[in-house]
């Protein structure tokens, strides 16, 4: 009965069939119609063109103008939206996708003018103008962030040439991989069910109950990247060489710095975080270890491997996630965010608001999730495809989890300079939702065996955000140092570092070393190289806010709303400082965040202690909760 059931969950898995129904944004929340689009994205790009760089303004002349900067970038925000939307319902509106980069150009110029103006008048010149008109105070951070960049920054012609050749070949660089990942041939696999795609049919066939299935997909998988080494390789090898010559034109050391220097890190910050992570890897090790030693037991096998870990245990089927349920748990799953907070959840979900766009079928739209929010209207959320699982149910409470945070922002009337931030902190926010909905489901379950499952999942979303954010940034910072210092030239290079660099945290590499092939996965490497590092300081920062919620939700509740009203108008350690109430080093939060993942473990040994004693006492579990 227990394979019947699963192997059912499989078939549905692999059949795309969905419970939802076709939902879509109604676009007018931003513009009546397309015409009307049109028409003021002409006035926008027009008068962004004409805004101009002002050499000794007076005070007041400052306010206005800077006001003016901040009602074109209000009014870019919501041509982004609008154009997003159509580019995402077809990936083939070309026509949209140009207006799209047309508008973002547009809006670079409106920054860099007001940059350059405030440079014009200095610190001692901005002073000044505060004491006339101390409501530009409220614009330091913006003064702060025009002059940090001055020297790496060559004359505007040099600069606008390096950075168009720069621009031009990262994409060239970026699209290769794309193809290349593209025209993989994964091959067949046999099923029972029939042959299906070891690539496109993965997540399916991760589940199906022949482990030699498994098996046979998981390594035709990796042998299908390995067929290609040598060309991801001199993609990623090309990337790194590029960025490293661009740095150092624009006077860095290396990438790494120039990289974390634009998204508010340094290089020693990173490298600092990375190695704390690194020593309490015996944490993430005790973990991988119970839970293969479970599996091992469970499936009557003498050691689990990489392609049992999507397995749900014996005697548990995940129960189908469908659109009602979505829209009741996850609002639910917020509670400890206020209700407020939580009655903006269910207004965002809501069919009948027109705020939330989902399909049953792929087609011809983007294959992606995430948030469309502008000011003056409220927030969106777009699905590429919207398949009834746990795992895209999380996606939605992380994804809304932004488009709340830039309505609430938007609301309270934080500037449109001042409503995107380093994307940590926006991460961190989002990721937050995903461990609070997983504290739901595990909360709410009725009997060991789901339980288990949702606090399995938690902890996956725990340990990927911290130790693999902490891997990965430990990778792509010493493949960098590799590449610059002639060490690492091929594919093989990079597969000896990986297995150097994951071995030092995870059990995995060491049982299945196929894992060194691991480099080529990792998209953002080849899309937005050294991005990795934000996710480590996202995932401290949403564990300790998690922390926080569970522990005190009115407290908490209290921080995180004076911390959605406030947006991006200070450095990142002043703002973590005013949310904590004190200065926090990363150190401090990584042991405070271990501490939270070391009893998750210990609850979960205790569950599968319960689940065990629950056996022999011949009871038996429903499947769902």
């Amino acid at each position: 009965m227990k394979t019947r059931l699963l192997a059912a969950l499989v078939a549905f898995a692999l059949s795309g069939a969905t419970h939802a129904d076709d939902r879509r944004i109604d676009p007018a929340i931003w513009f009546p119609d397309a015409p009307a689009e049109a028409s003021d994205r002409a006035r926008f790009l027009a008068d962004a063109k004409a805004f101009p760089v002002l050499e000794a303004p007076t005070a007041q002349a400052l306010l206005t103008y800077i006001q003016r900067a901040e009602a074109l970038m209000a009014q870019y925000q919501r041509h982004a939206a609008w154009l997003h939307l159509q580019t995402a319902r077809d990936i083939d509106d070309h026509v949209s996708r140009d207006a799209r980069s047309a508008v973002g150009d547009a809006a670079d110029t409106v920054v860099t003018r007001t940059r350059q103006t405030l440079r014009h008048l200095g610190d001692a010149g901005f002073a000044r103008d505060v004491a006339a008109v101390p409501e530009l105070a409220k614009y330091g951070w913006l003064l702060a962030r025009a002059t940090r960049a001055v020297p790496h920054e060559l004359p505007p012609g040099e600069q606008n040439i390096l950075s168009t050749l720069s621009d031009q070949a990262s994409e060239s660089l970026w699209s290769i991989y794309q193809k290349t990942r593209r025209s993989a041939a994964y091959g067949k696999v046999h099923t029972t069910r029939g042959d299906f795609d070891a690539g496109k049919d993965a997540d399916a066939l991760a589940i199906d109950p022949d482990r030699r299935v498994r098996e046979q997909a998981w390594k035709q998988r990796q042998d299908a990247l390995a067929a290609q080494a040598e060309t991801y390789a001199a993609t990623l090898i090309g990337i790194v060489r590029l960025n490293d010559r661009t740095s150092k034109l624009e006077h860095f050391a290396d990438a790494p710095e120039a990289t974390y220097f634009a998204r508010l890190f340094t290089r020693a910050d990173v490298d600092a975080t990375a190695s704390a992570v690194e020593a309490q890897a015996s944490v993430l090790q005790t973990y991988q270890r119970l839970r293969a030693t479970r599996l091992a037991e469970r499936l009557g096998v003498a050691q689990a491997h990489s392609w049992d870990l999507a397995m749900p245990m014996p005697g548990f089927t995940p129960p189908a996630f469908d659109e009602a349920r979505m829209r009741r748990d996850i609002p639910a799953a917020l509670a400890p965010l206020g209700s407020d907070y939580v009655a903006r959840f269910r207004a965002l979900l809501d069919p009948a608001n027109h705020r939330t766009d989902l399909a049953t079928a792929q087609g011809n739209r983007e294959d992606d999730a995430f948030s469309l929010a502008a000011p003056g209207s409220p927030g969106t959320l777009f699905l590429g495809r919207w398949k009834p699982t746990v795992k895209e149910a999380s996606k939605v409470a992380h994804e809304g989890g932004h488009a709340i945070h830039s309505e609430l922002m938007n609301e309270r009337g934080v500037s449109p300079l001042f409503n995107h931030g380093p994307g940590w902190m926006h991460e961190g926010i989002a990721i937050l939702n995903e461990m609070l909905f997983y504290e739901y489901l595990y909360r709410h379950s009725d009997n060991p065996a789901a339980k288990a499952h949702y606090l399995q999942a938690q902890l996956d979303e725990m340990t990927f955000e911290i130790f693999t954010s902490a891997e990965e940034a430990q990778l792509e910072a010493r493949i960098y140092d590799g590449v610059v210092a002639g060490n690492i030239r091929q594919a093989a290079d990079l597969d000896a570092l990986t297995l150097d660099v994951t071995r030092r945290f995870d059990i995995w590499p060491d049982i299945d070393p196929q894992l060194s092939h691991a480099w080529i996965g990792k998209r953002l490497m080849f899309e937005d190289p050294l991005y990795l590092a934000n996710y480590l300081y996202a995932g401290l920062w949403a564990t300790k806010m998690f922390d926080m919620a569970i522990k005190d939700p009115k407290d908490f509740q209290q921080r995180y709303a004076a911390m959605m009203a406030e947006g991006f108008d200070a450095p990142p350690t002043e703002l973590l400082k005013h949310f904590f109430g004190k200065d926090l080093t990363p150190g401090e939060l990584v042991g405070a965040d271990i501490d939270v993942i070391r009893k998750k473990v210990a609850e979960l040994a205790r569950l599968y202690q319960a689940e065990d004693q629950a056996s022999l006492g011949g009871k038996t579990s429903p499947a769902g909760h």
